[in-house]
């Protein structure tokens, strides 16, 4: 088998036609393509869907309605047990200083027990509990679940309430002061935390001198077990939907621990079980208040921020383990803790990262350096992997998972030509102070807004960005740049991160409109980049590459392919199904642009005109059955003489394409939508579409043009 050699086509020949592309192989061979970190176009993710809109059964509330994540069963307690509880040796390191204890040297094992080398702390890793201990009079030991960076968890029963089953978690090392004061810290508050995605707490005890948390048994499997059993079968990492369903599921109960003054610190799939149709959140041995600058800071290197030794745990740094998290579970990645241990690895070399662009964004942000460039909470991340989900499940199965946006509005359906009046625009939060007086006159009245906004007064943040939308109507593009510069957030991290997003696509969609063409790319690209689960933001991006790539192949296939990612996810956007046919268009790829077309959904209002323009593309190019069929079935009712503009537009671009391929040789079918396809049929059918156009043409110039073309077109004959 060799490969394709069509531009743009990844496919492989398989008994003479290429298995993507449906082609014979050209007679000279296409160029090779220039390496780029972005996805390749393949048109039968939009045009060959089984159903027309795409369902999943949703068994699971993991997998948020996108895709179906199936339930698990709870685990028999009594099969988890350890058979010999052992912390492994390179897992043993000092909880003072982190150097590494408890080694074998070659010619004996290593000490679970002793005092570190390096600074002289003691350390013991034997577990202090053992099957049959009785544990504050009331819970009996089973044996021990497993170790964690703050200690020993051990199954118990419950012997005053019905032999429940629990879990009982100490400390790693007794000796140790700081994590001493954390299992303290953990019995002042962590019982009033009560989450439905978050491990109940159920009492603290002390035994034998230590401190003992015990918590609800949760008997699934970590996603660490999950992932490690996949590598294991050679399954490889997490699918991506799989894996930011969990991710997704689990944000929630940050977003609560936020909301109340806390952060969780250690964040890893290791903490989050999946069981039954949930997940939870456990291990809360890390939890710590958001002021607190006394208590001791765990966390995981390769998870942790790379600020938090210097500035302690925030927010932000919670965000950035959950981004780590997420890029460890979908990755063959061995160096997460090495020399990428603070870093994204390179992304031409994950396949994963290259095919859906705004997933690489998504973790560029959530695992930005600087924390102030990350996402601004645990509820705007959750939005906007929502949004990234839809994109890959669509991606995956080429099935639309349309994502109703609460920022941006649908893009204006567009088919014919690049319009920057057509793009979406950001939906803005009620400003604390002002209402809107403005933003209803914008799209009616250009003027009227602008003189309304003139006769003082502020105006809320929805009124700045529709004035600014309005000079650019009118030509005064600096003033609207001045009025989006003027849009101020409030204090709250929400909402300057809301109106920076704004701020930075209105710039660029003012450059667009004013056809700064580089500055547009950059605006918009910062745009994407800060809200990449949006469709509406990659959708402006791609257009902006467009308007700006006409002559460079390398900003044209990068717009086809942010194009393909929103027409996939929701092909009633149809701005981006024709953005995607035009560029197909500029790259020579006119069959494809052809059949991109005729995923404009059947009952939408566009199916007519995009049918109209895919069947001039094939007459730009190769005749396509599939394409000629879905326009006849479009006119399938209609008849020739009471034809609508619309039906009649179709019928003259079907005909006229099936003649051009017949005067070129091409093979066309012995049935034309309703016509034979002999050439003096085909020609008599553009004939009537055309007059049936004229007759619905109130413009007198144009309906002489129409009457001169189809007398051009009739067929010679002696009546």
């Amino acid at each position: 088998m060799t490969a394709c050699n069509r531009p743009g086509c990844a496919g492989t020949i398989v008994d003479g036609y290429c298995d993507t592309c449906g082609l014979a192989p050209s007679a000279a061979p296409a160029p090779a393509p220039k390496e780029r970190a972005s996805a390749k176009v393949d048109v039968e993710r939009l045009t060959s869907r089984s159903t027309p809109t795409g369902t999943t059964s949703r068994r699971s509330r993991v997998g948020a309605g996108v895709v179906d994540i199936a339930p698990i069963h709870e685990v028999d307690p009594a099969t988890v047990i350890m058979a010999d509880p052992m912390v492994p040796e390179n897992r043993r390191f000092c909880t003072r200083c982190d150097h590494p204890v408890g080694r074998s040297d070659g010619s004996r094992k290593g000490r679970e027990a002793g005092f570190c080398p390096n600074c002289g702390a003691r350390f013991d890793f034997a577990p202090k509990l053992h099957a049959g201990d009785v544990v504050a009079s009331q819970y009996e030991v089973a044996g021990a679940l497993a170790h964690g960076g703050l200690g020993w968890i051990y199954l118990v029963r419950d012997r005053n309430v019905s032999d429940r089953w629990c879990v009982l978690k100490g400390l790693l090392d007794a000796a140790d002061p700081a994590a001493a004061e954390a299992a303290v810290a953990e019995r002042r508050f962590l019982a009033q935390v009560q989450h439905p995605a978050i491990v109940d707490i159920y009492n603290f005890v002390n035994h034998a001198g230590q401190g003992y948390i015990v918590m609800e048994y949760v008997g699934g499997p970590s996603l660490k077990q999950l992932v490690t059993e996949r590598r294991q079968a050679g399954k490889g990492p997490m699918p991506v939907a799989e894996a930011a369903a969990y991710i997704l599921a689990v944000l929630p109960a940050f977003s609560y621990l936020h909301q109340h003054g806390l952060v969780y610190c250690d964040f890893k799939p290791d903490n989050v079980i999946h069981v039954g149709d949930a997940v939870h959140l456990i291990d809360l041995g890390g939890v710590r208040r958001i002021d607190d600058v006394e208590s001791a800071i765990f966390g995981t290197p390769g998870y942790q921020a790379p600020e938090v030794p210097r500035t302690g745990t925030t927010v932000a740094s919670d965000l950035y383990t959950i981004g780590r998290a997420l890029a460890v579970l979908i990755l063959d990645w061995p160096t997460w803790q090495g020399a990428d241990r603070e870093r994204l690895p390179v992304r031409e070399d994950h396949p994963v990262l290259v095919a859906h662009d705004c997933l690489w964004r998504f973790l560029q942000r959530a695992c930005a350096p600087d924390p102030n460039q990350r996402f601004a909470d645990a509820d705007e991340m959750a939005e906007q992997l929502h949004g990234v989900l839809c994109q890959v499940a669509a991606a995956d199965d080429g099935q639309p998972r349309p994502y109703p946006s609460t920022r941006w509005t649908p893009p204006r359906p567009k088919l014919d030509g690049l319009d920057w009046r057509a793009l979406p625009t950001p939906m803005l939060p009620n400003h604390p102070q002002l209402a809107n007086r403005v933003a209803g006159l914008a799209d009616g009245d250009a003027w009227a807004a602008i003189s309304l906004a003139n006769t003082g007064g502020d105006l809320s943040w929805a009124d700045q960005a529709a004035v600014a939308r309005a000079r650019c109507e009118v030509g005064d593009f600096a003033g609207a740049l001045a009025t989006v510069d003027g849009l101020v957030p409030t204090d709250g991290p929400t909402d300057r991160a809301v109106i920076g997003a704004a701020q930075t696509f209105l710039r660029g969609l003012v450059s667009f409109a004013a056809n700064d063409g580089d500055r547009a790319v950059r605006e918009l690209d910062a745009a994407y980049a800060a809200a990449p689960g949006e469709p509406a933001t990659a959708l402006a991006y791609a257009s902006a590459l467009e308007a700006a790539g006409a002559q460079d192949a390398a900003r044209l296939e990068e717009a086809a392919a942010l194009y393909q990612q929103v027409a996939v996810t929701d092909p009633t956007w149809v701005s981006a199904v024709a953005g995607l046919a035009r560029v197909l268009l500029a790259l020579d790829r006119g069959l494809d642009a052809a059949r991109v077309l005729t995923a404009v959904p059947a009952g939408h209002s566009s199916r007519a005109e995009a049918l109209t323009f895919a069947c001039r593309a094939m007459e730009r190019g190769t005749y396509d059955e599939r394409v000629a069929s879905a326009a006849a079935e479009r006119l399938r009712t209609a008849k020739p003489g009471d034809y609508t503009a619309g039906e009649a537009e179709l019928a003259a671009a079907l005909y006229s394409a099936a003649l051009s391929a017949r005067l070129h040789g091409q093979t066309v079918g012995p049935i034309v939508g309703n016509r034979p396809s002999s050439t003096a049929d085909l020609a008599r059918g553009v004939e009537a579409a055309l007059l049936d156009l004229a007759d619905s043409t109130p413009n007198v110039a144009r309906r002489h043009q129409l009457l001169d073309t189809a007398a051009r077109t009739r067929p010679w004959s002696l009546w």
